[in-house]
């Protein structure tokens, strides 16, 4: 149905690389092919007009389609129903099909990441294959390149691959800060937009003890930031019923030992702020959905007012960074007319965000956080942002663990971090640990009212922070796999120099390649009380215990690993760490 649709536009499909047949737009044409690092690169020129490109694959077995925006959506969609708008503030223009064995079938990506483009497919019910429209209307003629990557490699290590190659030219990724890499409190599940800062810093010293590093001062610290909405937006100075002095309550934060973030979105504008006479000619769109305007980035004044808003924010109140909130609103201005100088919303995305890197250079603001959020996590973010967020899922550990693994797939040196985690404070510590678990292989953030939860739900929350930070380096720098896509990655392992930790999440065989191990750490968030491996490599001996949710000590281990299979008692929600070698 798809390329039946788009058929008039296409010529008959005249090239065959690893298995996909290619069609080119009738005014586009093949410049150039080249192979390079294990991809097959073809570079496509077009003489007028948009640039279009269909992709055809037998279908084979495939189980599911990962491509960056998928969000809950791991099946194979049919051909009608795929779509994913791209852009600097959207996705990435890269997709693969891989098998029920995890291996690709097909992989693909455009190095178009800046500006819009339109990527469709899905299942041909007609031709029993998988297919992929592309569509670029390029503002100035350039050549696009297309790569496309051999099948039968491990989907994970492909996405990698293609990644890399993306990342390739778009600048050096911003450093990331020591206060990037440490457990945070976030204040928005717990306060929503009734924050202040008492309770703030109450909360704060709390999470601290708890292991926390960093607080982020969510929506609601603005002026008329109430009731929900954002039709206050805009002004961006403190609501000094709830915030007295902002400077001085970042600095009795900062010497808790906290690192501190602002929550800021500086594309909406609110009717009630002052700016909304000022800047309301340059946001045409109104948004039902969050009760205001979005500015137009293809203006200047709005690029001028987004500087402008972020350095001074962190400039007056003494802030480690901020959390840069929906950026993918400006999507609503793709393919439209505009009064701006800079035709297409992703380029101008990209001169306001490398403008506010000039602009916090300029006032000596060089090591500053700056965090984005799904969908904006494309490769071409990296020299702007050094954070990315897993997308709001309040309470859903499944589709957090989810995020964070496909976050980590198309970061490109920037570090990852959870949803902040939230749960029921009336039902024990096996739920609160349960839901830090699923953060585990990111950043983890909290937002509880830790004053209001019960020891046993403290316990939890310091025991997973505990383990967090002592194998941090092994979760945010180790080599990261996982299950398939498809089945919400059952088992995720992260390995560095002798240390392995492994998430386990559905009940499972765990298959365990004790080859250079020294530790093991293991996570029960399953709902069993046991574990079972398949150990693989060298033997050894394997010594240490399994703690509950609360940190108890519970089994002691002393056994020999070898080929084969163990059972581990280890308390759901628990954890367990294993010292391997020649006792």
């Amino acid at each position: 149905m798809l390329l039946e649709g788009f058929a008039p536009l296409l010529a008959a499909p005249a090239l065959k690389v690893h298995g996909v047949e290619i069609a080119l737009g009738l005014d586009c044409r093949l410049a150039g092919r080249e192979a390079a690092d294990g991809l097959e690169i073809l570079t496509l020129d077009v003489s007028r007009g948009p640039v279009r490109v269909s992709l055809e694959v037998p279908l084979g077995d495939a189980e599911g389609y990962w491509f960056p925006n998928a969000g809950a959506l791991r099946t194979l969609p049919p051909d009608w129903r795929g779509n994913d708008k791209t852009s600097i503030i959207s996705s990435s223009p890269l997709g693969c099909l891989y098998d029920r064995h995890g291996r690709i079938l097909f992989a693909f990506a455009f190095d178009q990441q800046i500006e819009e483009s339109q990527l469709r497919f899905g299942v041909s019910e007609e031709h029993k294959t998988f297919v992929v429209y592309f569509e670029h209307q390029g503002r100035a003629p350039r050549p696009l390149r297309l790569a496309l990557a051999r099948p039968g490699g491990d989907y994970a290590a492909t996405i990698g691959h293609l990644r890399d190659w993306l990342r390739d030219g778009i600048g050096q990724p911003l450093p990331v800060p020591f206060a990037g890499t440490v457990p945070v409190y976030c204040t928005w599940y717990t306060f929503s937009q009734n924050v202040d800062a008492r309770s703030v810093e109450r909360e704060a010293a709390l999470a601290q003890q708890l292991g926390c590093r960093a607080v982020i001062i969510d929506d609601g610290w603005q002026k008329f930031g109430s009731g929900r909405w954002y039709a206050g937006c805009g002004d961006w100075v403190p609501d000094t019923a709830k915030f007295p002095d902002m400077a001085a309550h970042v600095e009795r934060l900062h010497a808790l030992g906290l690192s501190v973030m602002l929550w800021v979105a500086p594309l909406l504008l609110g009717a009630k702020s002052e700016a909304s006479a000022r800047l309301e000619p340059v946001a045409p769109h109104y948004s039902e959905g969050l009760k205001a305007r979005v500015l137009d980035p293809r203006c200047a004044e709005t690029r001028a007012h987004f500087v402008e808003t972020c350095v001074r924010l962190v400039q007056d109140f003494g802030l480690d960074g901020l959390k840069i909130d929906f950026l993918d609103s400006a999507v609503v201005y793709q393919g439209t007319p505009t009064t701006g100088n800079i035709p297409d919303v992703g380029e101008a995305l990209r001169k306001t965000l490398a403008d506010l890197q000039q602009g916090l250079k300029a006032a000596g603001l060089e090591e500053v956080l700056i965090e984005f959020r799904q969908s904006y996590i494309g490769p071409a973010t990296a020299p702007y942002g050094n954070l990315l967020r897993a997308g709001d899922c309040p309470a859903d550990a499944i589709l957090n663990r989810r995020s964070v693994i496909d976050t980590r797939l198309i970061a490109a040196g920037q570090v990852v971090h959870a949803d902040p985690v939230m749960w029921d404070p009336d039902t024990g510590p096996v739920p609160a640990a349960r839901q830090l678990l699923n953060a585990y292989f990111g950043v983890p953030q909290v937002s509880m009212a830790l004053s209001r939860l019960p020891a046993e739900q403290l316990d939890a929350v310091r025991t997973v922070l505990a383990s967090w930070m002592r194998t941090r380096d092994v979760v945010l720098r180790g080599t990261i796999a996982a299950g398939l896509p498809s089945e919400n990655y059952p088992v995720v392992q992260a390995r560095l120099d002798g240390r392995l930790v492994v998430g386990v999440y559905q009940p499972q065989v765990v298959d365990i390649d004790l080859t250079g191990l020294e530790e093991v750490t293991i996570l029960n968030a399953t709902a069993s009380d046991e574990i079972v491996v398949r150990w693989s490599g060298a033997a050894g001996q394997a010594r240490g215990e399994a703690r509950d949710a609360r940190g108890a000590a519970g089994t002691a281990f002393d056994f020999a690993a070898r080929p084969g299979l163990t059972t581990l008692a280890i308390p759901p929600s628990g954890i367990a760490t294993l010292d391997l070698g020649d006792f």
